[in-house]
């Protein structure tokens, strides 16, 4: 029989999976702009966007979100909650980055629910879910990750792993789609990145859902401009 923390461990892989259907393979969350504008050209420069990423952006923004919104989550905390999505889906410039997530993320809840379902949704997910569909909450996936986490007993920090690194490969499956990436070089620079998410995690996990920054200029440049791109192969 399976212990709490190994059912744990098995709902984060679910969750995290390319193979839960979020459409997030179909963003390559600004990398495409890079690409196009020369800004990122080898697997270097893929470690070295991701990385900054991820410690400029991801995890001081959404990261923090979903530490706090798991909480929320636990607590029965709505109001909060939904200040918090809101706050993270302002801080988000590009808009085809805003619509990546909050698409990824009603998906995200829908098919969540989906899974809850059938042992019985804690009413916070369902009441959060009911925000997101009348309006009141844009649902940001990393925001819709934690409820989903949460509900499936996942805690909060391996919950944000799990977020992480999903987000990490995404990106990478994007990359072997838009430059010569082989499955190796993609497997090092995921590699790497799992030790740039530790670092991230112990400099986030004391910050206040209000302290929230996100900082990414080249990346948010290349976003706009794809938005605008006569060829895309990616929504972002």
């Amino acid at each position: 029989m399976l212990d709490e923390s190994g059912r744990g461990l098995l709902t984060a892989l679910q969750l995290a999976d390319s193979f839960f259907p979020t459409g997030a393979y179909a963003h390559s969350q600004g990398l495409e702009g890079m690409v196009a504008q020369g800004w990122v050209s080898c697997a270097e420069e893929v470690h070295e966007f991701l990385a900054g990423l991820l410690a400029g952006s991801l995890l001081p923004s959404d990261g923090v979100a979903l530490l706090h919104a798991h909480r929320c989550a636990g607590e029965g905390d709505l109001t909060t909650l939904v200040q918090i999505d809101r706050r993270l889906n302002a801080m988000r410039l590009p808009e085809e980055i805003r619509l990546a997530s909050t698409q990824s993320g009603r998906r995200f809840l829908d098919e969540s629910f989906n899974l809850l379902a059938v042992k019985g949704v804690p009413s916070a997910f369902d009441e959060y879910r009911a925000s997101v569909t009348r309006g009141e909450a844009p649902g940001c996936a990393s925001v819709a990750f934690a409820l989903s986490a949460w509900a499936a007993g996942v805690e909060a920090e391996l919950a944000l792993f799990a977020c992480s690194h999903s987000f990490a490969v995404g990106v990478l499956g994007a990359a072997q789609r838009l430059m010569p990436l082989s499955h190796s070089e993609a497997q090092q620079i995921l590699r790497l990145l799992h030790r740039d998410i530790g670092a991230g995690y112990r400099e986030i996990q004391a910050r206040h859902w209000k302290e929230m920054t996100s900082f990414a200029p080249l990346a948010d440049i290349a976003s706009m401009r794809h938005e605008a791109a006569d060829v895309r192969m990616f929504a972002s």
